[in-house]
């Protein structure tokens, strides 16, 4: 069996055995040589994005809009009529439009550029195994990812690429930007039936999503547009195009304007013959009359408001690239969307502790470490209260996500490596002055009994400064 004969969507059914066969591949990966040669033959792991326009293009672009059109056509009967003055103020008017629009334009394409440079993932593989020895990990760069690679999984990961497992250690994944499904996915390694769908291949590991717990090995099966995510970002690419609000009420305006101007010219016209005017008199004052017709600066006006909007809308961390969208915005009646990531930020936060027979409220949201606790609306100290405290150092040491910061530009961010609602514990400990890593010093761990879907417990052995042994437990036992 090739790789050429297995469907795309069957490799959780087949053994790791049969995977590895038909990738030629083995735990020790490829070599160097054969994976810069699969690179050339299935091209980067990247999604495919529309041809880039440039400067011109995007100038050009520009002077499309239905609205300029009626705006050439007054030009052209003003520079006939003579009337140089409105010529000029034509085609100000035309410049200034195209001006705005070029420049906001640009300032969203080299925005977008600007947010893709920053994210310039990497993965770790196994590659170039000595026939004898010890493989050696290595880094690479996601785009450079190839089928038959041996990728690591570890908590933190963003997975580079569609792969299936074949080592999973309390491997647990967050595919909600795939699936929409909040909680993580415990993994597996055995062949499952192969008309499962997706959410439920629990063998595989998907581009972009994000692992939460434990650790794994994958073998790398489907690159670039022929991952899951890829085939969503083809199906969004075959969408077809349809006019905008704004696109339509600009396109019938014109044509409104352009039929009145005409009329209106006919009427002067004939309306001057019939009263004995001359007829290249009647002509040229049927020209002013048709140019008079016509609103020159309404599109400077339109394209300045979007262009405000566009600000404003920049403001709060959202890019447009064109500007009609503002209005299109605006026209939505009814917003379908995925909850999970989109609307929330898949951040679950500690609201109340029971302990001790008391109900403890704790204030915060998300995974900054900032609040208070209370007890009926009076703030406590949570280190003064024994078992509180004591809750509060089981949770955040029985527990292996980790709370970092980091600095942007705006700042700093707050994130969880590892299951969001073990983050919510170490969160809520932090609040109480209780910090995971001098904890662990503080009392190391030496032992443990990993979380298990069946049991639905952890068990952790640490040992405490006095020399003796202390087990934490979490879940529901």
């Amino acid at each position: 069996m090739t790789r050429e004969k297995v469907r795309e969507d069957v490799w959780h059914a087949l053994s790791v055995d049969e995977v590895f066969k038909i990738l030629k591949t083995d735990v020790r990966g490829l070599t160097i040589a054969e994976a810069e040669k699969r690179l050339k033959e299935y091209g980067p792991n990247e999604l495919e994005e529309e041809k880039k326009l440039g400067k011109l293009a995007l100038l050009l672009d520009q002077l499309k809009s239905p609205l300029l059109a009626v705006l050439y056509a007054a030009a052209f009967i003003a520079y006939i009529a003579g009337k140089l003055i409105d010529v000029v103020v034509i085609a100000a008017v035309i410049v200034i439009n195209t001006v705005v629009g070029f420049i906001q334009g640009y300032k969203a394409e080299a925005a977008l550029q600007a947010l893709k440079s920053l994210a310039a993932p990497e993965a770790e593989v196994i590659r170039g195994c000595p026939e004898k020895g010890i493989c050696v990990e290595m880094r690479v760069k996601a785009r450079e990812i190839v089928p038959g690679d041996i990728i690591l999984l570890e908590a933190g990961d963003k997975v580079p690429a569609d792969a299936r497992i074949f080592e999973a250690i309390n491997l647990e994944i967050d595919e909600s930007m795939l699936t929409g499904e909040s909680i993580p996915v415990r993994k597996t390694i055995e062949p499952l039936d192969k008309n499962l769908p997706v959410p439920e291949r629990k063998n595989m590991a998907f581009a972009g999503t994000i692992v939460t717990r434990g650790r794994g090995k994958a073998v790398v099966v489907a690159t670039g547009m022929r991952t899951e995510i890829g085939k969503i970002a083809k199906l969004m690419k075959e969408t077809e195009r349809v006019e905008t609000p704004f696109e339509k009420r600009a396109k019938d305006l014109t044509k409104k304007l352009g039929l009145f101007a005409v009329s209106a010219g006919i009427a002067v016209l004939l309306v001057g013959l019939i009263r004995g005017f001359e007829f290249f008199e009647t002509f040229l004052f049927t020209l002013a009359a048709m140019v008079s017709a016509i609103p020159e600066g309404l599109p400077a006006v339109l394209t300045i408001t979007l262009a405000v909007g566009v600000t404003r809308m920049a403001r709060r961390n959202a890019i447009v690239r064109k500007l009609p969208a503002i209005d299109t915005l605006g026209s939505v009646t009814a917003i379908v969307t995925d909850k999970t990531g989109t609307l929330t930020t898949n951040q679950q936060t500690v609201r109340k502790i029971f302990v001790n027979g008391k109900m403890v409220n704790v204030t915060g949201v998300g995974f900054v470490p900032e609040g208070s606790f209370e007890i009926d609306g009076v703030p406590i100290d949570p280190k003064k209260d024994d078992a509180l405290s004591l809750l509060l150092e089981i949770a955040t040491l029985c527990n292996d996500a980790r709370l970092r910061q980091h600095e942007t530009d705006k700042g700093y961010r707050w994130e969880i490596y590892g299951d969001p609602t073990e983050g919510a514990l170490v969160v809520a400990a932090e609040k109480a002055g209780l910090n995971k890593e001098v904890l662990e010093i503080q009392l190391p761990r030496v032992d443990e009994i990993p979380f298990d879907p069946k049991e639905r417990y952890m068990v952790t052995f640490h040992k405490s400064p006095e020399g003796d042994l202390r087990v934490y437990v979490k879940g529901a036992p």
